[in-house]
């Protein structure tokens, strides 16, 4: 069984496999790689990159944070797509391909295999868009990747062609089965997608129902305070007792700072008394928003207004907005694991944090399907980019941090 089918394990990817031969491979190297072409395709379609560049432009922002790096698009092989407009015709796309390979894509149902779809269709379809890119031959390699026998490339292609195929709900049914997957990353993406599409859908309201509560009755410590991200409420891996938790109470400190700023105590344990923060995880503005003032409250109840913060995700996001005017948070450090950019909504009020530091890894999937900027290209922060590719869950992993060594990075 491939890692890949295990829930939430793949294997350490370090270097994508570029280009169409992404889609004459196996393993998880393949999936990813696969998975991270469909997303950002779906970027290149509907014309973010453009966007984000007007806006950073009417706010004299310079450069604007990257949704696509050129260098890791140059790895991935990917070539530049000009957006489409309005919505492809689904059904026409599915017809030219029908004859052209002589297979009926309407019989297949989500992950169904035809045989030949593998060794040959998919191939040819990636040859025939990294050889001459259009938004065609997107829609085309989109629409056959529905079929894929791997959830993560389905729920991929359904993100990535939500916004432009005239026949969404059938991409609907795929993102909200791919919110029950038992696999945290095709989850993620599922969610994420579906949230954007269809934030009603009661999929979503699953992932944010809290379930029984962690018991932990610790010792109260108010110098870290972990922030999870969307749809982790229930998650283990940042409560106490967690494995995340248990690495930065019982590996990491004492942490000396590095920083040139006055000095500071060394990162003690992250709180640990069963009162710790949380926040419901939704994806929404107004969910973060009312986290941020939770988390405001919370820091003045505990008396730590001026803790150290490791956030995760759009929980990053959370603790930037805490610090913004109105809120007024302050933070001696703030370390930002795989968050989102997303310019200029959720930025920190620079004069209230002492020192920020991202960590990510390159062409995060999630973040891809967040439509977020991967990285800040803000002098104020200190970007990370490790050696690692695709895995949004990574910069959480004791094991990496290890591997990397990020403590010498905060």
């Amino acid at each position: 069984m491939p890692n890949g089918e295990i829930p939430g394990i793949y294997a350490e990817v370090n270097a994508p496999i570029p280009a169409a031969q992404a889609f004459r491979s196996t393993g998880d190297a393949a999936i990813l790689s696969q998975a991270a072409i469909l997303l950002a395709l779906g970027i290149q379609l509907r014309g973010d990159e453009l966007q984000l560049s007007a806006r950073a432009f009417n706010l004299a922002a310079t450069p604007p944070p990257e949704l696509l790096p050129r260098d890791d698009l140059a790895a991935l092989g990917l070539p530049p797509l000009s957006p489409a407009f309005g919505r492809l015709d689904a059904q026409r796309i599915r017809g030219g391909l029908q004859t052209r390979y002589a297979m009926r894509l309407q019989t297949l149902r989500p992950g169904e295999v035809d045989p030949a779809l593998m060794t040959k269709i998919l191939p040819d379809l990636a040859d025939r868009f990294f050889s001459q890119p259009s938004p065609l031959a997107a829609a085309e390699l989109m629409e056959v990747s529905l079929n894929h026998p791997h959830e993560l490339i389905r729920v991929s292609a359904a993100t990535a062609y939500s916004d432009r195929s005239s026949e969404p709900d059938r991409l609907l049914a795929i993102l909200k089965t791919g919110t029950r997957s038992t696999d945290d990353l095709t989850r993620s993406v599922a969610a994420t997608a579906l949230a954007q599409i269809a934030p009603e859908s009661e999929e979503l309201n699953e992932l944010t129902r809290r379930k029984r509560g962690n018991t932990a009755t610790g010792a109260a410590s108010h110098t870290t305070v972990l922030v999870h991200g969307t749809w982790a409420l229930n998650s283990p891996w940042w409560q106490p007792g967690g494995n995340f938790h248990s690495y930065l109470t019982q590996t990491l400190p004492p942490l000396p700072r590095t920083s040139p700023l006055p000095p500071a105590p060394p990162w003690s344990a992250p709180y640990a008394a069963a009162d710790y923060y949380s926040w419901s995880g939704g994806y929404s503005d107004a969910a973060r928003a009312l986290a941020a003032t939770d988390l405001v409250k919370w820091a003045g109840a505990h008396s730590a207004p001026d803790a150290d913060f490791i956030t995760h995700s759009h929980g990053g996001n959370v603790a930037m907005l805490a610090t913004q005017p109105g809120m007024a948070m302050t933070a001696k450090e703030m370390v930002l694991l795989s968050c989102p950019v997303h310019f200029p909504q959720y930025v920190p009020d620079f004069s209230r944090v002492r020192k920020i530091v991202s960590i990510r890894v390159h062409l995060d999937l999630v973040i891809l399907a967040d439509r977020g900027g991967q990285r800040f290209n803000d002098p104020h922060i200190s970007e990370n980019v490790l050696r690692v590719w695709f895995d949004h869950f990574a910069t959480h992993d004791p094991a990496v941090w290890n591997k990397y060594s990020v403590p010498a990075m905060l």
